[in-house]
């Protein structure tokens, strides 16, 4: 598994790299969850994380972990989404198998294309929120309430 910063930087790495150790296994998203609820225990790691009430989207990264206290004003209908893909090579013809969860699009290479007809291809369905900042909320809370 990656080290130091990467569980913030490139958190999606990393849930790929369990992805890929456990296959379609239900098992793997348990793991996932279990290590990111390790990482946020350890050395104030809270605090490490960038509150996406205080930071400027612009200062993020792109697909970084990132906090955000809010209230939830509407409920979308469910979505559907790949849960599990396939893609192939172009060229050499050769199979990799990627999730869906915690992505807005398929990721795939130049070379790549995604099987849509693969039977290992699996839609799934998530619930979709639209979220606020809690309006009116003093400054002492912000200030405890990430602690």
């Amino acid at each position: 598994m990656p080290c130091g910063e990467d569980w913030l930087s490139h958190p999606l790495g990393i849930v790929q790299g369990f992805f890929a150790q456990n296959g379609v296994n239900p098992d793997w998203e348990k793991k996932v969850i279990e290590y990111f609820k390790e990482k946020l225990k350890e050395n104030n790691a809270p605090k490490w994380v960038p509150s996406l009430n205080e930071v400027p989207l612009h200062y993020l990264k792109p697909n970084s972990f990132v906090k955000f206290r809010c209230m939830i004003q509407d409920m979308f209908d469910p979505e559907f989404y790949m849960g599990v893909y396939e893609t192939v090579n172009r060229n050499t013809k050769a199979r990799v198998l990627h999730f869906g969860k915690y992505r807005d699009i398929a990721e795939c290479g130049p070379q790549q294309e995604v099987d849509l007809n693969s039977p290992r291809t699996t839609t799934l369905e998530r619930q979709n929120f639209y979220c606020v900042p809690v309006p009116g909320e003093s400054v002492w809370v912000k200030e405890i309430s990430f602690i």
